[in-house]
């Protein structure tokens, strides 16, 4: 039998905004989805790709385990040179990862009504490595929500990134 080796993998992604009751554990099943929308991997030194690339050779400065997400209120255009959110304003730790049928990466990220102002927000990132300062940490996607996020009081938000290698 021969198989056939593929000559390239392909990275791609999807942010998926949830909003769910304040206070109540996040449930697939009954949270409304307020935004799907595929992102971009960044691909700058020490960032996104870049730190496949790293870990593969054996260069280990930077981590490659996903951290910490951010959501911001920027509005301005993802590049593959991206290496923070344009407006950041809050951060998360993963509060899930699943290594899911040996192709996806699924991460989540809870922010809870207390955490995240009630506001519009158009941005997601996730952070390899870093610490709880927004900012710190290499970037690994940027997301631009094509319809923003509207976050109203009595929700917490649920984000999930699901990174899908094909």
């Amino acid at each position: 039998m021969n198989l056939k080796q593929r000559e390239s993998v392909r990275i791609t992604g999807t942010v998926r905004v949830f909003s769910h009751p304040a206070g109540i554990p996040f449930d697939r099943t009954t949270a409304k989805l307020e935004v799907e929308q595929k992102n971009l991997i960044v691909d700058s030194p020490n960032y996104g790709l870049d730190l496949i690339i790293q870990q593969l050779v054996g260069i280990t400065t930077y981590p490659l385990a996903l951290t910490y997400g951010e959501i911001g209120t920027g509005s301005t255009t993802p590049t593959v040179y991206d290496t923070t959110l344009t407006t950041p304003t809050n951060r998360s730790y993963v509060t899930f990862q699943q290594d899911y049928s040996t192709t996806d990466a699924i991460v989540q990220f809870i922010f809870s009504d207390s955490q995240l102002a009630n506001g519009t927000y158009y941005e997601f990132g996730v952070f390899a490595g870093g610490t709880s300062s927004i900012g710190s940490g290499q970037l690994f996607n940027h997301a631009l929500f094509s319809s923003p996020y509207t976050k109203v009081a009595g929700q917490d938000t649920t984000v999930e990134v699901d990174f899908n290698f094909s």
